[in-house]
């Protein structure tokens, strides 16, 4: 059974691949018809996109056969997949299902990996960058509202020391303003806000500079999620100009943990992070 807290979305992943298991060479075709439904539905089930009800779970205890152990940790998985938090819990400020689910990964995982190309992740910004980029975004007042809340209420996560916290920034994200024409003086303070996120215990930040030049992934953002369960469980949250996904599939979670392994290899060392700071904020370094 897993060992930390899961968001019932990952308990469904964990039901799917304990089914998918005991499978072993059978088809999905196969067991769906020996279940009494379509393939395509087997496929929903071994990838977790359902809950799982215990008549369901039945007609595939009687198809696929398996220790009772394996079929108490589904049992367990499928119970705690089906609970829905409270209706005033944070997930439900999001409008988007992938938000949702990095929502919870946020507060779950033991380890959270986050490489950034072009922005400061939204969980390092000031609320005066909030504002400036959304803004910039032309999106509506009262919308701007409810995301800067959201945003604000998500950065408490960082104070949890039980959950580690990795970032790797290119240098492009800090230099979206010009310090030296930022009279208003918010670009001093994300920088200020940085320098203070880099004294946390639980919190490393890592920097690429211009200076390395071309990299592997260089414009890519994305958030990969560990959780301590046996066996490891990874999840990439990967965000692009028209879409939003939360990633499973051991193949293409590989991906994204060789290029995260790349990028470490290349960038700051985590000891370096100040000064770097001090560095690109001029009057700061005084």
């Amino acid at each position: 059974m897993a060992s930390v807290e899961m968001p019932a979305f990952i308990h469904n992943i964990q039901c799917g691949r304990l089914l998918e298991a005991l499978r072993g060479e059978r088809t999905q075709r196969e067991v769906a018809a020996a279940c009494g439904w379509s393939q395509p539905t087997q496929a929903e089930l071994e990838r977790g996109q359902k809950n799982f009800t215990a008549e369901l779970l039945e007609k595939l205890r009687s198809a696929l056969g398996g220790e009772a152990s394996t079929w108490t940790r589904i049992a367990h998985h499928a119970e705690l997949g089906a609970i829905q938090p409270a209706k005033s819990d944070i997930r439900w400020k999001s409008k988007s299902e992938p938000m949702r689910k990095l929502l919870d990964m946020d507060r779950t995982a033991s380890l959270t990996r986050s490489k950034a190309s072009m922005l400061i992740p939204g969980v390092l910004q000031t609320k005066e960058l909030m504002l400036n980029l959304m803004t910039q975004a032309g999106l509506a007042a009262e919308e701007i509202d409810r995301l800067v809340d959201l945003r604000v209420r998500r950065q408490q996560v960082l104070t949890d020391e039980a959950r580690r916290f990795e970032f790797i920034i290119d240098q492009a994200a800090l230099a979206r303003v010009n310090p030296t024409a930022d009279t208003t003086g918010m670009w001093a303070g994300q920088l200020m806000r940085l320098i203070e996120v880099t004294k946390l215990p639980n919190v490393s930040l890592r920097f690429i500079p211009f200076s390395h030049g071309y990299y592997e992934g260089q414009e890519t953002d994305y958030q990969i999620s560990t959780y301590q369960a046996e066996p490891a469980l990874h999840l990439v949250y990967a965000e692009r100009y028209d879409e939003q996904a939360v990633l499973h599939d051991p193949k293409i979670v590989k991906r994204y943990l060789d290029l995260w392994h790349a990028q470490e290899n290349i960038a700051l060392e985590s000891d370096q992070a100040l000064s770097f700071l001090s560095f690109l904020g001029g009057p700061l370094s005084s």
